[in-house]
C-alpha cells in the first residue's frame, strides 16, 4: 500500500480548513420582516431611513401645511434630515399653518417621542401654527390674555410652556392666575 503524496495531503488539509472556516462564518440570516421577529431576545435596531431626493423635491412643491405635516411625520419616524428641514423652513411657516386634526395627531405623537429633537421640532411647528414669536413680548401678551379670559388659561399655559422650552424667559411665567 502506498502513502499519499505530500501535495495530496496539503490539498486535503486546505479543503478542510476552507470548508470549516466558511461554515463557521455563516450566520443566521438577517431578520427582514416583522413576522420573523421573535418577541424575546436581544433588541433589534429599527432601520432609520433618510429623506430621499424624491421626497424632498415633492415636499418643496407642496403647501407649507403639507410640508410641516410631512416633515413632522418623517421626524417621528426618525428619518434623517427631517428635523434639519423643519429647522430650515419653520420661520417661513408663521401665518401659513392651521391647527388641522392631522397636525394635532402628529404633534401629540411627536411630543412623546424618545428623541428630544423631535419634541423640539414639534414645539417649533406649534409656535408657527399659532404664529407665536419666541419673544418676551409674546409671553407677556399670553399672560395678559390668560388674566383677561380665565377660560383660555389652559391654552395660554400650554403655549407659555412651549415658549419657555424654546428659551423665552421662563421666570416671567410665575404669575398667579
Amino acid at each position: 500500500m502506498s502513502r499519499p503524496s505530500t501535495g495530496a495531503v496539503l490539498y486535503l488539509v486546505f479543503v478542510v480548513v476552507v470548508f470549516t472556516t466558511t461554515a463557521a462564518q455563516q450566520t443566521t440570516p438577517k431578520i427582514t420582516s416583522g413576522e420573523d421577529l421573535p418577541v424575546p431576545g436581544k433588541p433589534v435596531a429599527a432601520d432609520h431611513s433618510q429623506l430621499s431626493e424624491h421626497n424632498i423635491e415633492w415636499m418643496q412643491t407642496q403647501s407649507p401645511q403639507v410640508e410641516a405635516e410631512f416633515l413632522l411625520g418623517a421626524a417621528i419616524n426618525h428619518d434623517h434630515g427631517a428635523t434639519d428641514w423643519i429647522n430650515k423652513l419653520v420661520d417661513g411657516w408663521h401665518e401659513k399653518l392651521k391647527p388641522t386634526q392631522r397636525w394635532q395627531d402628529l404633534q401629540e405623537t411627536a411630543l412623546y417621542s424618545n428623541d428630544l429633537r423631535v419634541r423640539a421640532a414639534a414645539i417649533e411647528i406649534n409656535l408657527a401654527v399659532y404664529n407665536l414669536a419666541k419673544t418676551d413680548e409674546t409671553a407677556d401678551l399670553l399672560i395678559k390674555s390668560g388674566e383677561a379670559r380665565p377660560g383660555n388659561r389652559p391654552f395660554t399655559g400650554w403655549e407659555l410652556g412651549m415658549l419657555a422650552n424654546r428659551g423665552v424667559e421662563p421666570n416671567a411665567f410665575t404669575r398667579n392666575w
